[in-house]
C-alpha cells in the first residue's frame, strides 16, 4: 500500500506541485554528485568573476525522528494531495486501523521509520517549504535529504553577510515553526574568494 501511495504522490500530486528543483534526494535523475556539481559550478563562476561567496552547510538534527505528523500532513496538503491519502498516512503513522504494521514506530506523534517506503518522500515534502522560503534575496539554497547548503554571493566582502544573515534567520524561523533544530556540530561556514583581504567582512550570527 505504501508503494501505491508513493506512486500516486509522484504521478499525481507532485505533477501539480513539484518539489523544489534544488532538492536532490529521492528524485529521479538526481544525486549527491549532481548537487555537488551544481554547487561547484556556482563557486567557480564566483571565483572567475572576482566576487566573494559565503557558504553555510547545515544539518537538520533528528529530522526523521522528530518531525511531527501534523507537519507532514500540512506538507501533503500544500502539495495538492488528496485528503483521503493524507488521512490514510496520518492514521497509519498513528497505528490506527488495519495497517499499523507498516509503520512500526506507531506509538508516537512524531518520527518516521528508517525503513518506511514513504519516509524519505514525506521528509522531502516537509523540507520543501524551507527550500522555497530560503531561495532569493541573493541566496542560493539546495538540499539533499536533511542536509542543506546556503550560498550568498556579492561583489563586495562587506555586503555578502547581509543576505546570509537573512537566510539563517529564515532557517531559524522555519525550524521554530516545525519544532526542529539545526545540529550545531554539523554546521560549517566557508568563504570562497581569490581576494587576499576582505575589508568590512563580518561573520553572520545564528550559526550556533
Amino acid at each position: 500500500m505504501e508503494r501505491l501511495v508513493d506512486r500516486y504522490l509522484r504521478d499525481e500530486a507532485l505533477v501539480f506541485m513539484p518539489l523544489h528543483p534544488n532538492q536532490h534526494s529521492y528524485e529521479a535523475g538526481k544525486s549527491v554528485e549532481m548537487a555537488l556539481h551544481q554547487l561547484i559550478v556556482r563557486v567557480e563562476k564566483v571565483l572567475d568573476q572576482q566576487e566573494t561567496a559565503l557558504g553555510v552547510f547545515l544539518d537538520i538534527e533528528g529530522a526523521f525522528n522528530n518531525t511531527c505528523y501534523d507537519t507532514m500532513c500540512n506538507a501533503l496538503v500544500r502539495h495538492c494531495s488528496d485528503y483521503t491519502i493524507v488521512w490514510w498516512i496520518r492514521a497509519t503513522l498513528l497505528g490506527c486501523g488495519d495497517h499499523q504494521w507498516i509503520f512500526y514506530e506507531a506509538c508516537n506523534i512524531q518520527g518516521l521509520p528508517t525503513e518506511g517506503v514513504l519516509s524519505l518522500l514525506l521528509w522531502c515534502l516537509v523540507v520543501d517549504d524551507l527550500l522555497a522560503r530560503g531561495s532569493g534575496n541573493g541566496v542560493f539554497i539546495q538540499g539533499y535529504a536533511n542536509d542543506l547548503c546556503l550560498l550568498a554571493v556579492s561583489k563586495f566582502p562587506n555586503t555578502v553577510s547581509g543576505p546570509m544573515q537573512w537566510a539563517l534567520l529564515t532557517v531559524e524561523t522555519w525550524c521554530n515553526e516545525v519544532r526542529l533544530s539545526v545540529n550545531p556540530d554539523k554546521t560549517g561556514l566557508v568563504g570562497f574568494t581569490r581576494k587576499r583581504k576582505l575589508p568590512g567582512f563580518f561573520e553572520p550570527q545564528g550559526l550556533n
